[in-house]
């Protein structure tokens, strides 16, 4: 029965650093198929476990893509990855799960895209999080359109996760700043409403609330139940907000930096992926009842003193102990525990939750996929899915002598790549015709780089090369166009002639209040020079006297 639960979910684990490629078609893979109960790279087998973005191409996020809303029932798995061969060369891809062939396509976008991409809930929209503070919202409905660009941050967004509901976008800057944006707003008005800036013009958008919590960069987002969201900074702060009003619900120091946030279903415990490769584990219902005793030590304490002038004190009383139990015990911080075995930052982390069974999966810099039992806290499998031999044990010197850091970790049914489903087919178990299974995934259009004004203008552009005359130099014109180039070109003559008559008056003008400006200090001069002269003769007259 274990085995069967344990079975029900795999992961899909990807790098930012092209693995090396030494004769293992499993090596040179960036994203990897993983079963988290024996620790074997399932994509090595090939079939519907495979996932393929290209060779030298390293991932830097990776979110799939809820096809079910476009119309297919249970259909092939989708992703939309960020990455490239270097900084120079980033793209989206779109990836299609059990396609031996390179990506569906790839598309440039407008900008280096820091904080990644991510598809909205609903699966119609994409956002993308830009090194200059500005977002970036696509249509998947509507051929990948560019539908609003706005500035969300003073400095890169770092981090964008939707709210549990799926309505609100929040997003995470170097700034320090937290702001939640409503995506009826962003997806309400055209790109091209906000153009007046010229071709990356911004949309003007208001957060609907922000946060500034935090000293230091965002790092890290991760949503709750109830609305809530949890952002991680550099300064080791751990913020829980709620979005609809607004409040800061806690603040928890950290021993180190977070760069990974996840929990699980519930929302009742934390798991943290810090800088120096521990995994901190916060049990939030432990940390309200530790802050709720540090708040009646204060009432108590305060009772106590008015109670010893006036009468007997409530000091060392049963309702005292029951209240502070945990902090006369000195267990303030007992809801934080660790999880360590990472070398390296802990980059990404996933929570498989299916009935009785809870594992976290956690990958780090030093390219290593480790999967916990949460009851038990401890490590039962450590996987190498890019060494050079595909080993799974974490005394292999070989798979850490190029290690390739973990960027994202996914949770995906099993069912999706059963090789006698091969992850297309209806919810009858009926084998989906090749035709089926490329119909909804050809209504995803590459995402635009531009929006749809500008690519108006450059197809008419292009249309006007075309239709030059392929027995003469001289482009085809009808009366119209030649009549408007004339029209052009006497606007551009009488404009020239007005230039260059106003400039004529205007330094003729300036010649003469020069002159008279010369004319004035000669005649400056000499009334000094009379005054000199005459001054002068004084004091040589009075000198001879």
């Amino acid at each position: 029965m274990s085995n069967r639960i344990l079975t029900e979910h795999v992961c899909v684990v990807s790098t930012k650093q092209a693995p090396p490629m030494i004769g293992s078609s499993q090596a040179s893979d960036t994203c990897q198929v993983l079963d988290p109960q024996t620790g074997s790279v399932l994509s090595s087998s090939g079939g519907a476990a495979t996932v393929k973005v290209g060779a030298g191409v390293g991932v830097h996020s990776i979110t799939p893509i809820p096809l079910d809303n476009l119309g297919s029932l249970n259909c092939q798995n989708a992703y939309i990855a960020y990455g490239g061969k270097g900084k120079d060369d980033m793209n989206a891809y779109l990836i299609v799960q059990g396609s031996t062939s390179s990506p569906k396509w790839k598309c440039k976008l407008p900008e280096h895209l820091e904080g990644g991409i991510i598809v909205s809930p609903c699966g119609n929209y994409v956002l993308g999080a830009a090194r200059s503070g500005n977002c970036y919202c696509w249509s998947l409905l509507n051929e990948g359109e560019l539908i609003k660009i706005w500035s969300a941050h003073y400095r890169p967004v770092k981090a964008m996760v939707f709210s549990d509901c799926g309505s609100y976008l929040v997003t995470g800057g170097a700034d320090g700043i937290a702001n939640i944006w409503s995506l009826m707003e962003i997806v309400a008005h055209a790109a091209s409403d906000g153009l007046s800036d010229g071709i990356y013009g911004k949309a003007s958008l208001n957060p609907v609330k922000t946060w500034s919590e935090h000293q230091l960069p965002i790092s890290a987002m991760y949503t709750l139940p109830s609305s809530r969201v949890v952002s991680a900074s550099l300064d080791r702060q751990i913020i829980i907000m709620e979005l609809f009003s607004g409040k800061t619900l806690a603040k928890i120091a950290m021993p180190s930096a977070i760069h990974s946030i996840t929990a699980d279903a519930n929302g009742h415990r934390l798991y943290l992926g810090s800088a120096d490769g521990t995994i901190f584990c916060i049990d939030l219902d432990i940390f309200a009842i530790s802050t709720s005793a540090e708040s009646a030590t204060i009432v108590t304490n305060s009772n106590s003193e008015r109670m010893d002038s006036k009468g007997p004190s409530i000091s060392g009383s049963l309702l005292e102990n029951t209240i502070l139990g945990l902090q006369n015990k000195g267990t303030e911080a007992s809801y934080i525990s660790e999880l360590r075995g990472h070398e390296g930052e802990v980059r990404s982390l996933a929570f498989i939750d299916h009935d009785d069974q809870q594992m976290l999966v956690s990958g780090a810099d030093d390219g290593s996929i480790k999967v916990w039992d949460t009851r038990s806290r401890c490590c039962i499998r450590t996987i190498y899915p890019w060494s050079s031999n595909g080993s799974t044990s974490m005394d292999d010197k070989s798979s850490k002598s190029r290690p390739c850091p973990c960027s994202s970790i996914i949770i995906i049914p099993r069912q999706s790549i059963e090789s006698n489903e091969a992850g297309a087919f209806s919810h009858n178990s009926m084998r989906a015709t090749p035709k089926q299974q490329g119909g909804t995934i050809d209504l995803l259009k590459p995402l635009q780089r531009f929006p749809k004004q500008f690519n108006s203008e450059v197809d008419f552009i292009k249309k006007i090369i075309r239709n030059e005359d392929s027995g003469s130099n001289k482009p085809k014109r009808n009366i119209v166009e030649e009549e408007n180039i004339s029209q052009t070109k006497r606007t551009c003559v009488e404009s020239d002639d007005q230039l260059q008559s106003g400039n004529t008056q205007a330094l003729t003008n300036e010649v003469k209040n020069l002159k008279a400006e010369l004319a004035n200090a000669a005649d400056t001069i000499d009334r000094w020079q009379k005054v000199n002269t005459k001054l002068a003769q004084k004091l040589k007259n009075s000198s001879k006297i």
